[in-house]
């Protein structure tokens, strides 16, 4: 699954994007007694969609020119909607099965012989 649109170029100019997410994980908390904080995090990643290339941060010469002496001649370019961004889940239903696998794996393993669920 992935999400197609148009982007702006380093250079101004558009072209199809193909935004993918490609890491995904979530945050599990809760005390003894305490409620559920579940939240997730996830990266987005843009791809030109016509030539399958990455699309990724970069820097483009600054409009400023050198005859104005700055000290900096570059300035920093990210396409829009690519990063990191994070969720809060309102229930546990999404990620139930991951988190109940993880406690089931983790009572397979010597160290936790004899554990119990509570």
């Amino acid at each position: 699954m992935a999400l197609k649109k148009t982007f702006e170029n380093q250079d101004g100019g558009t072209s199809n994007g193909y935004y993918r997410v490609p890491e995904l994980s979530t945050y599990y908390e809760k005390g003894r007694d305490g409620p559920v904080d579940l939240t997730a995090t996830f990266v987005v990643e843009l791809f030109d969609y016509d030539t399958g290339k990455e699309v990724a941060d970069s820097y483009k010469p600054s409009a400023v020119g050198a005859e104005n002496r700055i000290t900096e001649p570059h300035i920093p370019w990210v396409p829009e909607g690519v990063g990191i961004y994070s969720l809060t889940l309102p229930d546990m239903e999404p990620v139930q099965n991951l988190i109940i696998k993880a406690y089931e794996h983790l009572k397979t393993l010597p160290e936790f012989n004899g554990a119990t669920d509570c």
